[in-house]
Formats: C-alpha cells, sequence, structure tokens
C-alpha cells in the first residue's frame, strides 16, 4: 500500500511540474508575441484620409457613482499636470475637460466605489492598443490608460488589474463585473452612452486610413476609397465608420491585427484610431 501511495504522489508531483512548466510557457509566448508585434517595421505603411474626429472616455456600468469618481479624478489630474505629461510622453490629444465635476461627498453602501473598495482591487477592460495599453519587454502593462488606470487605482487606495478583454463583448464584460470599467481609447458614441455610464472625455481621436505607403499620396476623398478592402477592429470606431462610408470591410480581433493585415496584402487598407497609426507608424 505504501509503495502504491509513493507512486501516486509521484505522479501528481510530475503533472503538477507540467502544469506550471505549461502555464509559464504561455505566460511567455504572449510575451513574445506582444514583443514581436511592438517590433514589427511598418514603414511601408501610412496614413492617409481621416475620416471623423472623436474622443475618448472611460466607461463604467449603469448608474455608478465610479463615474462621478473618475470625473473628479480626470479634473484634478488635468490641473496638476499629470495627465499632459502622459500626453506628452505618449503623443495623446487631450480633451477638453470643461468645467470642473462635482465632488463625490459620501459612498454609497451598495455603489461600484464601495464594492472596488472592498475587494482592494480596480479591475480594468483593455485590449492590447499601442499607446493607450500595451505590454513592455517584461510582459507588463504600460501606455496612456495604463498609467493613468495606475494613478487613479492609487487615488483609490486600491491595486489595478488589467483584463484583456474581446472589445464586441466589452459591455457584457462590464455588466456582468467582469471588469470594473472600460478604459481603452474607448470612443464616447451614442452606443457606448446607452450601454455604460461614461466618463467626461479626457483625450481627442481621429478615425484615419492606413494604406501601403506608394497608395496614400493617390487617396483624397472617401470616393477614392470605395473600390478598396478594409480590415477593422470588430467593435470599434473604425468597423462604424466603414460601415458609415459604405466600405467593404472584414473585421478581426484587435487593431494591430488590421494593420496587420494592410502589411500582409490581404487586405488594401484598414481604418484605426489616429492615435495608434501615430504610435506604430510614426509621425
Amino acid at each position: 500500500m505504501k509503495k502504491i501511495i509513493a507512486i501516486l504522489l509521484a505522479a501528481l508531483m510530475v503533472l503538477s511540474f507540467a502544469a506550471c512548466s505549461s502555464k509559464k510557457q504561455d505566460s511567455t509566448s504572449e510575451t513574445q508575441q506582444s514583443t514581436t508585434e511592438a517590433k514589427t517595421d511598418y514603414s511601408d505603411l501610412a496614413k492617409s484620409i481621416s475620416l471623423n474626429k472623436e474622443e475618448f472616455g472611460i466607461g463604467c456600468r449603469k448608474d455608478s457613482d465610479l463615474t462621478d469618481q473618475l470625473n473628479v479624478y480626470i479634473d484634478e489630474m488635468m490641473k496638476d499636470g499629470t495627465l499632459r505629461a502622459l500626453s506628452e510622453k505618449y503623443n495623446v490629444a487631450l480633451a477638453d475637460v470643461g468645467e470642473a465635476s462635482a465632488p463625490v461627498d459620501k459612498i454609497a453602501d451598495n455603489g461600484d466605489l464601495a464594492y472596488i473598495k472592498s475587494k482592494g482591487t480596480l479591475v480594468v477592460g483593455i485590449t492590447d492598443y499601442k499607446p493607450m495599453d500595451y505590454k513592455d519587454e517584461k510582459g507588463e502593462w504600460i501606455g496612456f490608460d495604463a498609467e493613468f488606470a495606475q494613478a487613479v487605482a492609487t487615488k483609490l487606495g486600491v491595486k489595478v488589474e488589467f483584463v484583456e478583454v474581446d472589445w464586441d463583448n466589452k459591455f457584457l464584460e462590464l455588466q456582468t463585473k467582469s471588469v470594473d470599467c472600460i478604459w481603452n481609447g474607448m470612443t464616447i458614441t451614442d452606443e457606448v452612452k446607452l450601454n455604460t455610464n461614461c466618463t467626461k472625455a479626457y483625450a481627442k481621436n481621429e478615425q484615419v486610413v492606413v494604406v501601403k505607403a506608394d497608395k496614400a499620396a493617390s487617396i483624397k476623398s472617401v470616393n477614392d476609397l470605395k473600390d478598396l478592402s478594409f480590415a477593422v477592429e470588430t467593435g470599434s470606431a473604425g468597423e462604424s465608420a466603414a460601415k458609415d462610408n459604405g466600405l467593404k470591410s472584414t473585421a478581426v480581433q484587435t487593431q494591430t491585427n488590421a494593420l496587420l493585415e494592410v502589411k500582409a496584402g490581404s487586405v488594401d487598407a484598414c481604418i484605426i484610431d489616429s492615435t495608434m497609426a501615430d504610435s506604430m507608424l510614426g509621425k
């Protein structure tokens, strides 16, 4: 009996070691993939025309008191220069925040602020989207929104946890409390306002067309796009822009994937955020 138990214990140890090794390899693979994407040479691509101007906001659950607190922090961090420093570091244009938001005098017992403080973590829904949220060589999340969220978490007295979400299912992730907010260069649209309690705008953006560099000069208006094929991120403002302008598009998982499709020649163009285009292609 002792011999059988010893054999079983040994087998369990082997399985446990194999599982840990597998997890470590998966983590290493993800880091290597992110690093590979960051090192991709996009010099053969270029920005073309802009399709529309927009602004970014942070999406919270409907009727969430987190929104009011975030608006206060946006005002404070605009005033103290924190967001200006991030703007210069990551080349992100800041929005006009308008009038100062009313301070949050009392935290409701059953509100999101109390919920976040009780668990000690602000869970932020993101995608891999440079320069807003992306991984460095060590696999750590950095970027304008990543640092912004970390600073807010410090003010709240909690830790921040970044969770990659399927952008097409972002509202479901929010409502089921898989994440506490959607904070990833999210364009403030009617759909966002309908499905979230969105903050005031904190950054400005545009949807731009990216094509092979040798074709950029020939595109001067939307009419020049009608015969082109496009890649767009599913559920994104770029996908909406393609539909609004009657363009033929294929949805892909991320904006980075959309760029890679253009680089590979599988599509003629993509529609992505200007903040990302400036970061990945260079101005």
